[in-house]
């Protein structure tokens, strides 16, 4: 159940970053359709999102950098720990990317 749930939240996820691109100047309008490019979503515009869609963004990059470095385990309490640090240096940099600060301290 808990990997139905997970996978849930990164189709949800999908959605929620087209929204927040819908308002950045990342999403581009290609014959009708919306693209967002992930390495310029920034974290401004993760702390713009709701409580809920914040947490789903903050899988997604997760889900993206893991598969990036091509993990197959993940210890929880590492991301947990990687959080932290990718959400305070947001606060603090709040132009910067999150695939930059993703990469950085993933």
């Amino acid at each position: 159940m808990k990997r139905i749930k997970a996978l849930l939240s990164i189709l949800v996820l999908t959605t929620v970053i087209s929204g927040v691109g819908t308002s950045s100047s990342q999403a581009q309008e290609n014959s009708g359709e919306m693209t967002v490019n992930l390495m310029e979503v920034t974290c401004r515009e993760l702390f713009k999102a709701s409580a809920e869609d914040k947490d789903l963004i903050l899988v997604f990059y997760h889900g993206l950098v893991t598969a990036k470095k091509n993990q197959m385990v993940i210890d929880r309490t590492q991301l947990e720990q990687a959080t932290d640090k990718i959400t305070d240096y947001c606060i603090d940099n709040p132009k910067a990317t999150l695939m930059t600060v993703f990469e950085k301290y993933r």
